[in-house]
């Protein structure tokens, strides 16, 4: 797939110019396009679109060890069930319950309307943002909301942005925007509310490979009052949904029946153009985070004490996302683990593709999560065999890759978990394209490998020695789990030494032992002013891969390649819009503006659609090498 972001483009000028290889303007094709150029006074820019820069660091993890680059400073609370909170003071603009409505039980936002963040809101009800309408929501605003699914109609108090509709919330580290329960301070507790789902354009996958533009996010089928409510899907990958910054969501996720619930932010099919950074769900009564398809890229998210899963993707969600933090505590897992059909157990990461995991369903979830600190319900200092009957079956793993998804996780570290990633079923065994692997499921070669093949590469793992062991156990040793079945364990044994491989996957694996002080500063959950920054010494400072990996490699890029950048061997180039050609398939492609932004970039393909772009300078880079293109 091929995802395109328009942004800001520079003015094309006489400095601009010399930034260029002269060898560029021999061709006479060249010349005149420069003569176009210099006729302009300034080229044409797309701000309604955001852009999107990874960032290449030399540690794993979230955080380095510099107490002044600590994006957790501020905005964040890590004890939000103490947190004082005013009493709101305004209940009707945000009540879909007011018997006043056209249809009480959900109101409808069809223009735009702004919050006033002096105000505390009550949110109850569905807010409904319809397309064309907006809700802007500006910094330190702060609403509160409260569930009642027993009241007549229910309410389910939740925001519900629909295809077409905007939210802009533009919460600072200084005045974040929060959404908390209504409960007084000791009341508070997980599932208080809905939470807040954002509806997209964006493709996501179905059983026959067809995208269908018109699925209903689960729970919502049964909404009486409004049948058609939280639709999303379609065709636009640079759909954009708007702006959610520096924003706290706290007590949200709720079942509107069983196994269907809200999560505390849900994302169906939002698009590459909506910006996403700087956001904290805390105590979320089911998944913390969950996409269903897209393509949006996020960065700076934290999952505190979550029930069910911290990060989720399905349907062929195929977003970036650098910078994370997910954090267990023992005491909050999913209350169904134990049901006898449809229970849930708690993860860290959770990816599928499409819900049966067949083959050939695209697009494929390949999603890229780089720089995130996940750490279990396992306390540092502690054992698996510590925690509680409950707890030992309710938490599982760190990262469980199933129904046939190639979700990628990098440059990341992993403590104390029952075991830390989880290869499930044949599909996703498959999609590791290691030979040993291959030859133990049917059929023996990788299907369609280069768009489907798991990344798990330069994560430090810490703890495997003293998470989950049972003697004759073929499925699970501590680092690895397979699903049980005829010749688990020989999968088990060929999936480990995957794992462990040097040079290809360079994870790091036990370096250190699982004692407070060997890692991190303080990640304990108990604590309410964790530090996530490496401790000196810890193995976190180091082993991160950017400039190696046959993914990342091209999806960034700095000043040094931009300078050294030649004329590009694609065609056509210069290029009036339309498709650019490789001459090959490649692994990756990003295409930067000339301050390095990634403004477009794609997975295992050999064009790209660069419809969106505006005309200007871009660099192109394959191969790990960044090249010229002019769009003219």
């Amino acid at each position: 797939m091929s995802l395109t972001q328009p942004s800001l483009i520079l003015p094309f000028n006489i400095d601009n110019l010399k930034f260029i290889n002269q060898n560029l303007f021999k061709m006479k094709q060249n010349l005149l396009l420069l003569l176009a150029f210099l006729s302009t006074a300034t080229i044409m820019s797309l701000t309604a679109q955001s852009s999107f820069k990874l960032k290449e660091t030399g540690y794993v993890g979230a955080l380095s060890a510099n107490a002044a680059a600590d994006w957790t400073t501020d905005w964040t609370n890590f004890d939000p069930k103490n947190a004082v909170y005013g009493a709101p003071t305004d209940t009707t603009t945000l009540n879909g319950m007011l018997s006043t409505l056209p249809v009480p039980g959900v109101k409808d936002i069809t223009t735009t309307l702004t919050l006033d963040a002096t105000k505390i809101y009550l949110l109850k009800g569905f807010v409904a943002v319809r397309s064309g309408g907006k809700l802007i929501i500006p910094e330190g605003t702060v609403i509160r909301a409260l569930a009642d699914l027993n009241s007549t109609p229910k309410n389910y108090a939740t925001i519900v942005v629909e295809r077409g509709g905007k939210i802009e919330i533009t919460g600072t580290a200084a005045k974040p925007v929060v959404m908390t329960s209504a409960r007084a301070v000791g009341q508070r507790d997980r599932g208080d509310w809905g939470g807040l789902l954002i509806a997209g354009k964006a493709p996501h996958n179905l059983l026959d490979g067809t995208t269908n533009n018109n699925v209903q996010m689960e729970g919502f089928n049964n909404v009486t009052f409004d049948a058609n409510l939280a639709k999303f899907g379609g065709t636009d990958a640079n759909d954009n949904s708007g702006i959610v910054r520096y924003l706290r969501l706290e007590f949200g996720g709720i079942a509107f029946e069983v196994n269907k619930e809200i999560n505390g932010l849900t994302l169906g099919g939002v698009g590459a153009g909506t910006e996403l950074n700087h956001v904290q769900v805390s105590f979320s009564g089911d998944d913390s985070f969950e996409w269903f398809g897209g393509t949006v890229n996020s960065s700076h998210l934290i999952a505190w004490k979550g029930t069910d899963d911290d990060f989720d993707t399905d349907n062929g969600y195929s977003g970036l996302n650098q910078f994370g933090i997910g954090v267990r505590d023992s005491a909050y897992y999913d209350l169904t683990y134990a049901l006898p059909s449809g229970g849930s157990v708690s993860e860290g990461f959770e990816s599928d593709n499409e819900a049966t995991g067949a083959a050939n369903v695209t697009p494929y979830t390949n999603a890229t999560f780089s720089n995130y600190t996940m750490i279990g319900p396992v306390p540092v200092g502690s054992k698996y065999a510590d925690l509680s009957s409950i707890a030992k079956a309710a938490f599982r793993r760190g990262a469980r890759i199933r129904r046939n998804s190639s979700q990628r996780i990098v440059n990341s570290i992993f403590m104390g978990y029952r075991n830390f990633v989880m290869i499930d079923g044949d599909s996703s065994v498959r999609n590791t394209n290691f030979p040993a692997a291959l030859a133990l499921v049917t059929p023996t070669t990788a299907v369609d490998v280069k768009s489907k093949q798991i990344s798990f590469a330069n994560n430090l793992i810490v703890n495997t020695t003293s998470a989950y062991t049972t003697a004759g156990d073929t499925t699970a040793n501590g680092l690895v789990e397979v699903t049980r079945s005829t010749g688990s364990g020989a999968k088990l044994t060929v999936l480990d030494a995957w794992l462990r491989l040097t040079g290809i996957l360079a994870n790091k694996i036990d370096p250190v032992p699982f004692t407070v002080g060997t890692v991190l500063v303080d990640p304990m959950a108990s604590s309410t002013t964790p530090n996530f920054r490496p401790v000196a010494g810890s193995p976190a400072l180091s082993g991160a891969n950017f400039k190696d990996n046959p993914i990342l490699m091209n999806l960034f890029t700095d000043t040094k390649e931009i300078k050294a950048a030649q004329v590009a061997p694609i065609f056509p180039n210069p290029i009036s819009k339309g498709t650019l050609f490789f001459g090959r398939e490649v692994l990756s492609y990003g295409i930067f503006d000339m301050s390095g932004r990634l403004m477009n970039y794609g997975y295992n393909t050999d064009h790209a659609e660069v419809q969106s772009l505006a005309k200007g300078l871009y660099f192109v880079k394959l191969d790990g090498k960044v090249q010229k293109l002019i769009v003219q």
